[in-house]
């Protein structure tokens, strides 16, 4: 893979976050989702960068690696002619910070099965990016698998 391809995959999986995180706050607003205790969802900053946190009941198990990652405390909405998925805390910059997200960008908000949605996680020092083929069983839960930008695959499931 040249230079300018893997220039063009990282531009777009950017892209991509930003649209997980602008996306999902406007279907937010209109929905009071079971929080975690502790959790306040909203932008602000954390770890001294900003940060939008996601609250609510949804669930995502990853298999990257030889690793199991799992993510909690998320929210599954339908917004925008989508189905989005955030779990955690999605910094739009550059931060170190090892708090967990999961996100990921499903083309219809019905149960089916797409190719090539976006997917991305970040979990201590393990941060990847995907183009997944997902199934959604129903609009609570799905799995999905596919290969990892930069090589590697990562399979999983979620639950809302």
């Amino acid at each position: 893979m040249n230079a300018a391809s893997l220039s063009s995959k990282a531009l777009f999986v950017a892209c991509l976050a930003c649209l997980l995180v602008v996306v999902a706050p406007a279907a937010a607003g209109t929905a009071s989702p079971a929080r975690a205790a502790g959790c306040t969802p909203g932008v602000r900053t954390v770890d001294g960068s900003p940060a939008r946190v996601f609250c609510g009941p949804a669930k995502a198990t990853v298999h990257v690696g030889g690793k199991t990652l799992a993510f909690s405390g998320g929210l599954c909405e339908r917004s925008g002619g989508m189905y989005v998925l955030n779990m955690g805390t999605f910094f739009a910059g550059g931060s170190k910070s090892p708090r967990p997200y999961f996100g990921l960008l499903i083309a219809k908000p019905k149960p089916g099965t797409y190719k090539g949605q976006a997917l991305s996680f970040r979990s201590g020092a393990v941060s990847k990016s995907s183009f997944a083929g997902v199934t959604l069983k129903t609009l609570h839960s799905g799995t999905f698998s596919g290969k990892l930008i930069g090589g590697g695959t990562v399979t999983g499931s979620f639950t809302c």
